[in-house]
């Protein structure tokens, strides 16, 4: 349970406050707290389990008494809630009512946009006027026979002799490999 919804009720927040004084048993805080709210044992010990479910308060027994107190690691808790809080007050966005001014973190450039220079637009930039202006040379992209990427140039087409020629010495070597194995000639 969030801290501050258990601490969303005016009774939680004032048995913590209660607590906050030292140890107190359930009898003691059920007598101030029901006669400052006028609500039953019954309400303040339901308002008691809320708070330790929450973390804020813890309870030891001795002998038939409960004695309450109130956590540190809780109220370290509801510290780390309020300090997330407190961040997000600083990012809001909109009109600053403590500065008197608009407020918008995002329109701001972020701390490493601050290092480097801005490339063209700015105060101190030199005039450059036309600088866009007509292209000097054409692109890269526009040459059709260059293109963006390097194209292998495709070998020429084998002539009918040179297929001729392939085709003889791939049938020799076909009917020299069985000889060379000691087997006997294919017939062709």
């Amino acid at each position: 349970m969030h801290p501050f919804e258990a601490l969303a009720e005016p009774v939680r927040r004032r048995i913590v406050d209660v607590l906050a004084s030292g140890e107190h048993t359930s009898g003691q805080i059920a007598e101030l707290i029901g006669s400052e709210f006028r609500i039953s044992r019954t309400a303040v010990s339901k308002h008691l389990r809320v708070l330790r479910d929450a973390r804020l308060v813890n309870v030891r027994a001795e002998l038939q008494f409960r004695w309450y107190f109130l956590l540190t690691d809780g109220v370290e808790e509801l510290e780390h809630a309020v300090a997330d809080l407190r961040m997000k007050l600083d990012r809001r966005v909109g009109w600053n009512s403590e500065r008197g001014c608009e407020h918008d973190p995002l329109a701001a450039p972020p701390f490493w946009a601050l290092t480097k220079p801005v490339p063209v637009k700015g105060p101190g930039r030199p005039y450059r006027r036309g600088a866009r202006g007509a292209q000097k040379t054409a692109p890269i992209a526009a040459d059709p026979d260059a293109g963006l990427f390097r194209v292998w140039p495709v070998p020429p087409p084998p002539s009918a002799s040179t297929q001729r020629a392939d085709s003889a010495s791939a049938c020799s070597s076909r009917a020299a490999a069985p000889a060379a194995r000691g087997e006997p000639p294919m017939n062709q």
